[in-house]
């Protein structure tokens, strides 16, 4: 039953084919001409590197890029990055500590006007994210046009939390699984395979919590 489970579990195939299930119903274009007051990037992406002074970026980044990308196309009016190590006020001293002058300076070096960025610097989990990027923004956030940009694995949980406060931002997905034309899924079993499964029992745990908790 263990080399079972190894076999499956080091399987890229089927990982993909889980992780598609995961996410596949909010996998689709926005809608055309459609313009949203805000951009609200989940954070998770990056860190604020004390010793050199610089953001540094993690494997989901492209919820960043993304969030700008959008913007630039004029599909986003304002980003709200709802916190994240790199911009993340930590008055204990325990866990990430960020900067949020110097992501400022950052956004605005990669053409990011400082007036249609807004920081939420409090928010230490996705369900925080939703709370305190609403007691930013009040009523805003309720009556505008507001679109939800994080990592395909973690939408359903994101969106689960958004929607418990009575908020019903439209989705963009990141970070989805990409087929290149002539290279197929490898039947090998792989140690990045398994390594991978952490994040999407995370996804299910955490999204059952919420459903319990009545999030």
């Amino acid at each position: 039953m263990n080399i079972v489970l190894v076999i499956l579990f080091t399987n890229q195939p089927f990982s993909r084919f889980v992780k598609e299930q995961w996410y596949k119903e909010y996998d689709h274009p926005l809608p055309a001409g459609k313009v949203y007051q805000y951009g609200i990037v989940l954070g998770g992406y990056s860190n604020w590197d004390w010793e050199r002074n610089r953001v540094e970026f993690s494997e989901i980044a492209d919820r960043l890029l993304a969030g700008i990308y959008l913007y630039k196309q004029g599909t986003v009016k304002k980003l709200v990055l709802a916190s994240d190590g790199s911009i993340i006020e930590n008055p204990t001293g325990q866990g990430p500590k960020g900067n949020p002058r110097g992501m400022m300076a950052f956004l605005r070096a990669m053409g990011m006007p400082e007036h249609d960025v807004i920081l939420e610097v409090k928010a230490r989990n996705t369900r925080e994210n939703v709370t305190r990027t609403l007691e930013l923004l009040g009523d805003s956030l309720r009556t505008s046009p507001s679109l939800l940009i994080t990592s395909a694995v973690h939408m359903r949980r994101s969106l689960s939390a958004f929607q418990a406060e009575g908020l019903h931002p439209d989705y963009y997905i990141t970070d989805t699984q990409v087929r290149i034309d002539g290279k197929g899924d490898s039947w090998m079993p792989s140690l990045q395979t398994l390594s991978e499964w952490p994040e999407l029992l995370h996804e299910w745990i955490g999204y059952l919590v919420y459903k319990v908790k009545g999030w």
